[in-house]
């Protein structure tokens, strides 16, 4: 999955003539898809099987040109599923959002969170609109998104839901004291949440990321993004297509037993000292 690598390296897992992996007949859909990180997930999904929908982080054209373009990548795949430009914070917005896509394609049975953004700001320069602003787009947006689709989930008796959170949920860093508190929020609610609902067949687990190329943040300061290079253990940032693998383990059934964790993809960083 990752570009690069020897096709070698892409071993089939093949247990009695099963791939325990295979996502053949799953509805995913990602919110907020239309960033690098969320068109990896949306195509990693599809190359595991998956019937893939999206949508925007917000009701913007621009956004939604991206959102076609990622279906379009699952389309030539051989997946079905829909685009849909949605301001993820808008609960009626989104659910509406989600009945039109589930009426088309059938129930979700995978939800991704991928909107994700970073507000690099000292503190003191930080107003309470930009506070509110990162808490919104990061938090509001995946409580919305939990909210709406465990209760479709519920009845049904099975459903796989993953959230994106940065290394920065427990980490500080200079400037990046109002995105780790989104990120904080997103991480408490997933344990939380996650508790509530797996009686109930579904699982809820947080994707954990750090620094990756493409995506904005610290890293996109060119000497920031040298430092990161020697500082992260596996001397490289990460690349969108670095999440795919564990994601599909973790929308898998194999994960059942996978609950309120989160699953670490950030080259060690996390347990650098």
């Amino acid at each position: 999955m990752v570009q690069g690598r020897p096709q070698e390296w892409r071993v089939k897992f093949d247990l009695e003539g099963k791939n325990p992996f295979d996502l053949t007949g799953r509805h995913a859909l990602i919110t907020g898809a239309t960033g690098p990180l969320g068109r990896a997930l949306a195509v990693g999904l599809a190359e595991a099987g998956a019937d893939v929908s999206v949508t925007t982080s917000n009701d913007d054209a621009g956004e939604e040109t991206t959102a076609n373009s990622i279906l379009n990548e699952c389309w030539s795949l051989g997946r079905k599923g829909t685009a849909r430009r949605v301001d993820l914070a808008n609960p009626a917005a989104f659910s509406g959002a989600v009945d039109a896509i589930e009426a088309t394609h059938g129930p979700v049975d995978i939800l991704v969170n991928a909107s994700h953004g970073a507000n690099i700001k000292p503190v003191l320069e930080t107003s309470l609109d930009e506070w509110e602003r990162e808490l919104s787009r990061n938090a509001t947006t995946t409580f919305v998104a939990c909210q709406t689709l465990a209760a479709r989930m519920i009845p049904r008796g099975y459903g796989r839901i993953v959230n994106l959170v940065s290394v920065l949920h427990d980490r500080g860093i200079a400037n990046g004291a109002i995105y780790a508190a989104s990120q904080g929020a997103v991480l408490g609610f997933t344990k939380s949440a996650a508790i509530e609902w797996v009686r109930h067949g579904i699982t809820l687990n947080a994707l954990g990321i750090g620094f990756y190329d493409g995506v904005p943040g610290p890293q996109s300061d060119e000497a920031v993004h040298a430092v990161l290079e020697r500082y992260i253990p596996l001397r490289r940032l990460g690349k969108p297509e670095d999440l795919q693998g564990a994601l599909v383990y973790l929308c898998s059934n194999e994960a059942g037993f996978t609950d309120a964790e989160v699953f670490m993809v950030d080259g060690a960083i996390a347990v650098h000292a």
